[in-house]
């Protein structure tokens, strides 16, 4: 059972702007985020360390969001509401970089780039602050020139303007909007009655249960159906919540049946639930497996208790009172969760608290059979299809760059009402090529430059120089230069290269490249024709999915019609 927790992970660290206790500023951050914390992760949980091998005193912590984003951007909604909160500067980063950055990068500065981009962006009062380059000499006293060190942008940070980074700001703002809501989906499933109960006492470790199983092999589910550790016989009906990320892996996984389960048939009400179910109950087994041959000490979590306890962590609740349990076990949810597994398990921590909860006595169960449950939540969502997310992806680019400079769909609608293309896409087609083709472009890529001209201005300023040449050529022709003919004003560098494309002509002759290009009535290379038609050729090529001509196309207002499409017309 392995996990590729070496992606997708996303790092964090807390600096305090003022001299404090690490471990009290530790405390301080679980008491201001609280109840933000106790929800359904995709993989991981929040966690925070006191952070012992930095030069600079910190907390710090790291989060595998595996394929939910969701999660990543909850962290920076997290990070926003301490250092509101609290007098500290937060850094976030994942292991593709600054994502905050990347994100945001059609509203950055230009002369920001990945080269200066480290120790600039961090989260300062609730906001985004990206520490600038000094515009004036004043400025040099705080805000470095080239490259940033920590020590530099912590010390400068209070100095920022933040009206400066109100696009970055903006931009971030839309990707939290919906939080602390997060995209959850409720559904009916059928598991066993220990497992419900240790669900009900703490939801979170579903997570956990969800990610073993997707992480598992074939060999791993047998050995645990075989020696099972849940009662398969003794199920009933419950509600669970699951991100929407882990309904749709969870959903999409295969499960092989097997007699021991009570699978109800297909076209059943039941089935799906059974089916959800069987593969809640393996990821279950398989992280009470983990926890099977581990011995666990409470040894360093009663020194943590202490600690809390020092700190007034309690305050004057008594113990076993409803305040004081609740309290202890948000500290044991947090405990648990910041502390690094010995065997390499990112699941350790959730199976030994699970290990706990089955093993507690049937007989104190509630009757969760006599629950009422409710039926699955609505999963259309999962039905999106190519084309429509096409669409909005345009839509939602037309939306950013303004009617006005947007590309019109209308412009090259490559599909009449009985989804035949028509004959006008190639003209079109290749114009908006070429325009593309003809816009600045590097080895970063193509951009379209943001030019505000006025065209009289520029037609009388195109006047004036072909006035001014004229003039100039006259009075050449005046001069004594009637005895020059063409070929001596030809330069050396032009006859070298006239003579390198001869060769290349000569070696080309043998080969058979000029077969590969479509030529015209005449015989002579088309090259509009060539362009369309290679950019079409590489737009069937991805057979639906996203690539290189697809993308232009889409920059370009081009929706085509997918080969399926045409077939199925």
């Amino acid at each position: 059972m392995s996990s590729s927790k070496d992606r997708n992970t996303v790092f964090y660290k807390i600096y305090p702007t003022q001299q404090e206790d690490l471990e009290k500023l530790q405390l301080e951050c679980l008491q201001t985020l609280d109840t933000d914390l106790d929800i359904i992760w995709n993989s991981e949980s929040f966690s925070l360390q006191v952070d012992a091998n930095s030069s600079t005193p910190c907390l710090s912590g790291q989060l595998w969001f595996d394929n939910s984003l969701e999660d990543e951007w909850y962290v920076l909604w997290l990070l926003q509401k301490l250092t509101r909160a609290l007098p500290v500067v937060a850094q976030v980063w994942d292991d593709d970089g600054e994502f905050i950055l990347i994100e945001a990068a059609e509203v950055l500065p230009a002369w920001l780039n990945p080269d200066n981009s480290a120790n600039r962006v961090f989260v300062y009062q609730g906001r985004c602050a990206l520490i600038p380059q000094p515009r004036s000499p004043a400025q040099l006293a705080y805000f470095p020139q080239n490259s940033v060190s920590l020590q530099q942008a912590l010390s400068c940070i209070d100095k920022v303007d933040m009206s400066e980074c109100v696009r970055l700001n903006e931009t971030v703002d839309k990707k939290l909007a919906n939080f602390p809501n997060r995209s959850i989906h409720k559904i009916r499933c059928v598991l066993p009655v220990h497992l419900v109960h240790a669900l009900s006492l703490s939801p979170s470790i579903i997570s956990s249960i969800i990610s073993v199983y997707l992480y598992s092999d074939q060999r791993e589910i047998q050995s645990v159906t075989k020696n099972r550790r849940l009662d398969w016989t003794d199920t009933c009906a419950t509600n669970l919540q699951l991100t929407r990320c882990q309904y749709a892996q969870l959903y999409s996984q295969r499960v092989t049946t097997t007699s021991a389960w009570a699978h109800a048939p297909v076209g059943h009400a039941d089935h799906s639930a059974t089916q959800l179910g069987l593969k809640i109950t393996l990821g279950a087994e398989l992280a009470l497996s983990i926890a099977a041959d581990e011995i666990v000490t409470d040894k360093e979590f009663g020194k943590y208790l202490d600690r809390l306890k020092s700190l007034g962590y309690f305050a004057d609740n008594i113990e076993g009172s409803k305040a004081h349990s609740e309290q202890l076990h948000k500290a044991e949810l947090f405990y648990k969760a910041s502390q690094k597994s010995d065997s390499g398990s990112v699941w350790l921590a959730s199976s030994r608290a699970l290990k706990k909860l089955v093993a507690q006595d049937r007989a104190t169960f509630p009757d969760y059979a006599g629950m009422e449950v409710v039926e699955s939540a609505d999963d259309s969502w999962m039905d999106e299809v190519p084309e429509e997310i096409e669409r909005w992806f345009l839509k939602g680019r037309q939306r950013d760059v303004g009617e006005s400079d947007a590309p019109k769909l209308d412009a090259v609608d490559v599909e009449d009402k009985t989804g035949v293309a028509t004959e006008s896409v190639l003209p079109d087609l290749n114009s908006k090529l070429q325009g593309f083709i003809d816009q600045i472009s590097s080895h970063e890529g193509a951009e379209v430059p943001d030019i505000n001209l006025n065209v009289d201005d520029f037609m009388n300023c195109l006047r004036e120089l072909k006035d001014t040449i004229d003039k100039g050529a006259q009075e050449s022709e005046s001069e004594d230069t009637s005895s020059l003919d063409s070929s001596s004003l030809r330069t050396e560098s032009e006859e070298e290269m006239e003579e390198y494309m001869r060769d290349i002509d000569e070696q080309l002759k043998t080969t058979t490249l000029s077969e590969t290009f479509k030529k015209d009535a005449e015989g002579d290379v088309d090259i509009d024709l060539n362009l369309v038609s290679n950019i079409l050729e590489s737009f069937s090529a991805e057979s639906g999915l996203s690539g290189p001509a697809s993308s232009v196309l889409a920059s370009l207002g081009v929706h085509l019609p997918r080969d399926s499409d045409i077939a199925g017309s």
